[in-house]
């Protein structure tokens, strides 16, 4: 299935371009129509302390309109056809409301930063957008305007799991894709062993038994064709799930990473999962987060 319309949130601060930048990349190289928005989560002098002279409403269409301007300026490189809104309200309520309406194949947004006590709880916007986002959420940090060139997608063997490599895989087809999978084995779990009397190497023996059973069960679920193809790796690892794919993002050995979430349900829109949780916050590339309702 191709990509035939992107919804990019921008809000207007210091990653504007590169977050845009990207998403003109993404639409030209999949000739997909663009929707940018930028929401105004509350006007200035919207109180009784402002000046009598200024009229809220006058000043509101005024920097409404400086914004449009903003946005348009941009997104003025991209060859595809441009869709630009400015809107008032809780941004995230917007961008999936904009979303949903558009039919959005993909919406692009900026990682944000936690301004308040409440969203530090809560969830930034593009916390949000990802938590309750049926459509897969594309979080940039990097400025790009080449096709992604090397991807890795945190696998374990869950169909939220498969979601995320079929969207690694189209949206950005050429990329190099590794399968990653974790294994953590507790260190209590060790310690127990040695003290019952077993060996250092059936203890290493029973890891590499782990990785084995562990790689055929990725090659199982992803299909047989992982093992021929030029394009995808495969890599069992021992080790927390969200430190291998984040140590993979510090060491510059991918410039996208994608990951699965169980989609927007009720508790997923509350709880988003410890390891994605972490990933969103501290990659130091972009993020492709992928509910399985995108299958």
């Amino acid at each position: 299935m191709s990509i035939r319309t992107i919804v990019v949130a921008l809000a207007l601060n210091g990653d504007s371009a590169c977050i845009a930048n990207r998403t003109i990349q993404l639409a030209e190289q999949h000739q997909a129509r663009l929707v940018a928005v930028h929401v105004i989560e509350s006007l200035p002098l919207r109180d009784s302390s402002r000046p009598i002279s200024v009229d809220s409403a006058t000043f509101g269409g005024a920097l409404a309109r400086e914004r449009a301007c903003q946005l348009k300026s941009l997104l003025e490189a991209a060859e595809q056809p441009v869709t630009t809104c400015i809107e008032e309200g809780k941004p995230h309520e917007i961008i999936m409301g904009l979303a949903a309406s558009c039919g959005a194949d993909l919406v692009v947004i900026g990682p944000g930063i936690a301004r308040s006590m409440r969203e530090s709880v809560f969830g930034s916007t593009a916390d949000r957008v990802v938590r309750s986002s049926p459509c897969p959420v594309l979080v940039v940090r990097k400025d790009g305007n080449t096709p992604y060139n090397h991807i890795v997608v945190g696998v374990d063997f869950s169909e939220h799991s498969k979601a995320a490599a079929s969207w690694a895989s189209r949206l950005s087809p050429a990329a190099y894709r590794e399968l990653v999978h974790a294994i953590e084995v507790p260190l209590v779990f060790e310690q127990a062993m040695l003290k019952a009397g077993t060996s250092q190497m059936e203890i290493d023996h029973y890891r590499k038994v782990r990785v084995e059973n562990a790689r055929r069960q990725v090659i199982k679920v992803f299909g047989e064709n992982v093992q021929s193809s030029r394009t995808i790796d495969i890599k069992v690892v021992h080790g927390d799930a969200a430190a291998t794919l984040l140590g993979l993002s510090y060491r510059r050995a991918a410039d996208l990473l994608a990951i699965g979430t169980r989609g927007s349900n009720a508790l997923a829109q509350h709880v988003l999962g410890s390891v994605a949780r972490k990933v969103l916050l501290d990659a130091s590339c972009d993020v492709l987060v992928v509910p399985i309702a995108a299958i």
